[in-house]
């Protein structure tokens, strides 16, 4: 029996939705802190949406499959890249950086205190999470429709930083506007009281 776990992305929308219904059910109940959980529920939304889209397909019990991949001597060794941009900078590239600029850009919203260096070890740490779960997949299936690719990992990495350099400015903009007669519990209250230095 063949089993395949693989979202199309309406799919990996409404699945991602679920974490943003569950932060903003807290809510509901306590009442309080409502941009806290919203940006929480966002976070954990982004993070299942990415997994769904970088993670799948999985299949379990391919062992058509897998005796094809075997057939032409496949081995997992095959499925990790380290020479970043052997084939110049593609398209995926791209795609990758803009896949983590979320990432960069919600962690301040999420997390009180980061700082540079914080987002860039989040960033990376991220990436590797990623990048370790296709090769593991792989590992399990004994094929890979992914590959651990180091040119991956920076074009993420990046894209984490990015997202914190702009929500730095936006910020650093809210701070530097100090106003007195700013709502306690608005969005510009809220983003004042982040620490990024």
């Amino acid at each position: 029996m063949r089993l395949a776990f693989d979202p199309d992305f309406k799919g990996s929308l409404l699945l991602s939705a679920l974490p943003l219904i569950v932060f903003l059910v807290i809510y509901m109940v306590k009442r309080k802190d409502f941009f806290k959980y919203a940006f929480m529920g966002l976070f954990a939304a982004y993070i299942v949406f990415v997994l769904l889209q970088t993670v799948p397909p999985i299949h379990f019990g391919a062992s058509d499959i897998r005796e094809s991949f075997a057939s032409i001597g496949w081995k997992l060794t095959d499925c990790i890249k380290l020479i970043p941009f052997a084939d110049g900078i593609t398209k995926d590239d791209l795609l990758n950086v803009i896949m983590t600029v979320p990432f960069g850009f919600l962690l301040p919203l999420v997390k009180k205190r980061v700082n540079f260096v914080a987002a860039l070890i989040a960033g990376l740490a991220f990436s590797l999470m990623i990048e370790l779960l296709q090769l593991l997949v792989a590992a399990l299936q004994g094929f890979a429709f992914r590959y651990l690719d180091t040119a991956d990992i920076i074009c993420n990495l990046l894209g984490a930083v990015i997202g914190w350099l702009i929500i730095a400015g936006i910020i650093t903009l809210v701070q530097k506007s100090k106003n007195k007669a700013r709502k306690t519990g608005s969005l510009l209250a809220y983003l004042e009281s982040r620490q990024i230095k």
